[in-house]
């Protein structure tokens, strides 16, 4: 892929977790909201912004929604952008939001913080 190609398809990607933020947001807002599922889908903003940079950087990733993964694939200087983020914390949210697992159900307080973390990545990302 070339560099033109690289950046379309990250664009792609980074569309991709524009959406996922602003359906979790309706999900967060709405009258009875739904927490679980607004963490998994910002767990998921974040993990589509860091693939779009990666994509962006001509960087082979493994399909893994382990964002401090994901992260660590970066060169030093984009690692940094994301070094106080609290990316393991968010990563759970993949999985627990998702599926009936033995951990408490979200809170509108997870939910908050799961927004303000990937938003953050996703500005980052999107410049």
């Amino acid at each position: 892929m070339n560099s033109k190609e690289r950046e379309r398809e990250a664009e792609k990607w980074l569309g991709k977790a524009k959406s996922d933020l602003r359906v979790a947001k309706m999900a967060l807002e709405d009258a009875e909201p739904e927490h679980d599922l607004a963490c998994y889908l910002l767990q998921q903003c974040a993990e589509k912004s860091l693939k779009a940079l990666l994509i962006k950087l001509g960087i082979r990733f493994s399909y893994k929604h382990d964002l401090d993964y994901l992260a660590g694939l970066l060169p030093p200087d984009k690692q940094m952008l994301f070094v106080d983020i609290e990316l393991a914390w968010l990563t759970d949210w993949g999985v627990t939001g998702r599926y009936p697992v033995n951990m408490a159900a979200a809170t509108e307080n997870d939910a908050r913080r799961a927004l303000q973390i990937a938003r953050n990545i996703y500005d980052i990302v999107a410049g």
